[in-house]
């Protein structure tokens, strides 16, 4: 294994004592959270550090961040962690770079805008009704699991249709399983094992691969015997570029897995945390069982103070200019939402659950203060999706059930690529005092 050597420190730039070799890796992995928003309070909005063999800087001052995002993304890539997704995503749109990325971008957008999205809002709302329908009067549950499922069922039937006469489920237990061995490649000590040395998680992590490969493969062909849909499936196969091309078998499997990950467990997650946080604040539950067009701005704190998506990064494939700093190639640069989200410059009382910030048109935020979706020309392309999907259940649930946390808020967590849930979210749901499952869907 060659010896870990990271880039020569930046000057100008501010940055905290660390170890030799590893640099600040150690307190990184033992709460990445706690560790960038401390290293923010005590730096400022940009600040360096370094990790084993890489120098990253921590970009969270929003003009800079409008650098990274706007003016110079053509100059920055997806960063070395994204790489480890590559086994599971593919080529797809999170992952690809260049023409690659602009071709499929393309070919993809049009099944995004939010006049196509409005085909499955009855998707959704039939999931949900069918989900409420089930519940009985009082209940324990674990949000996590029943909203991973819930979202799940409505992914795969917007992704791939309710038409085919496949189980599909196989997809959710797939990436379930190559997400928690993510964790420890990142995290763990196979962060320094070369990839091709054999381990039992590596080779969990290989079958979950496999068996996605082997469902879109049988997913395509049914779809192809069957005739094409309203799907999201759909929608790829029949895409064609100014020159009359599509997306081969293989493009159309990593888009669909891409779809099916980033559509199923950040939004099932964003659900789960607003439900808790209200759980845990009753009056709000109130307000949003009143009035469901609060959604929205629950959701947008929710997203604020538990961020699904906690940072994202990239890495510079030239020099750029970085406010008054000059930036080399091979930089990281790390924007995390956990820390961009509670900066008390533009979140007064940021550690407070106030879903009234975001009414009447929202808090006046610069461009890049507030990132739920990222920003720039790589925005998720599925925002409108899950904004529509995220506000429809919130509102349906909250307008049926009132939710009684049973466990601590904010939960225990783990950073991955999303911020997960680190195990059950227990709660109470009893159906609210003269409010049905059908009075409660209607005010929807």
């Amino acid at each position: 294994m060659p010896a870990l050597r990271a880039p020569p420190p930046l000057p100008g730039i501010p940055a905290p004592d660390e170890l030799p070799v590893v640099g600040s890796l150690l307190g990184f992995a033992r709460d990445p959270i706690a560790f960038l928003q401390g290293l923010q309070r005590d730096h400022g909005d940009l600040v360096q550090l370094t990790l084993a063999d890489h120098r990253v800087l921590l970009v969270s001052d929003p003009d800079l961040l409008e650098t990274v995002f706007v003016t110079e993304w053509r100059n920055l890539h997806k960063d070395a962690i994204y790489d480890k997704t590559r086994p599971m995503l593919g080529n797809g749109l999170v992952t690809s770079e260049g023409d690659a990325w602009k071709r499929n971008r393309k070919l993809a957008a049009p099944s995004f805008t939010p006049r196509h999205i409005e085909l499955y809002r009855a998707t959704m709302q039939r999931c949900v009704d069918t989900w409420i329908a089930a519940q009985p009067d009082q209940a324990e549950i674990d949000l996590a699991h029943e909203m991973m499922g819930l979202t799940r069922d409505i992914v795969l039937e917007t992704l791939f249709g309710g038409d085919l006469d496949l189980d599909v489920s196989v997809a959710g237990h797939a990436i379930e399983a190559f997400m928690d061995e993510f964790v420890v490649e990142v995290r763990g000590w196979r962060r320094f094992a070369p990839d091709w040395l054999p381990s039992p998680g590596r080779r969990r992590a290989q079958r979950a691969v496999a068996a996605l490969d082997d469902l879109i493969a049988r997913v395509l062909a049914a779809r192809r015997a069957k005739g094409l849909g309203d799907d999201l499936l759909s929608q790829l196969l029949s895409a064609r570029d100014e020159d009359g091309h599509g997306l081969d078998d293989r493009q159309l499997r990593d888009e669909a897995v891409t779809m099916f990950a980033a559509g199923h467990e950040t939004t099932a997650t964003a659900l789960t945390y607003a439900l808790l946080l209200l759980a845990s604040h009753p009056e709000e539950q109130r307000r949003l069982a009143q009035s469901p067009e609060r959604a929205e701005a629950v959701l947008k704190e929710a997203m604020r103070l538990l961020p699904p998506v906690w940072a994202v990064g990239r890495e510079t494939q030239a020099a750029i200019r970085l406010g008054e700093h000059d930036v080399p190639a091979g930089t990281q640069i790390l924007v995390a939402q956990c820390v961009l989200n509670r900066n008390p410059t533009w979140f007064p009382d940021p550690d407070a659950f106030r879903p009234d910030r975001w009414l009447d048109g929202g808090p006046d935020l610069p461009r890049f203060a507030y990132l739920p979706f990222g920003g720039g020309p790589r925005v998720c392309i599925g925002n409108h999706f899950a904004m529509m999907e995220g506000t429809l259940l919130l509102s349906a649930i909250v307008s049926a059930f009132d939710t009684v946390a049973l466990g601590p808020v904010p939960p225990p967590m783990t950073p991955s690529i999303t911020l997960r849930p680190r195990g059950a979210i227990p709660a109470r749901i009893s159906h609210r005092a003269g409010i049905g499952g059908e009075s409660g869907r209607a005010a929807t």
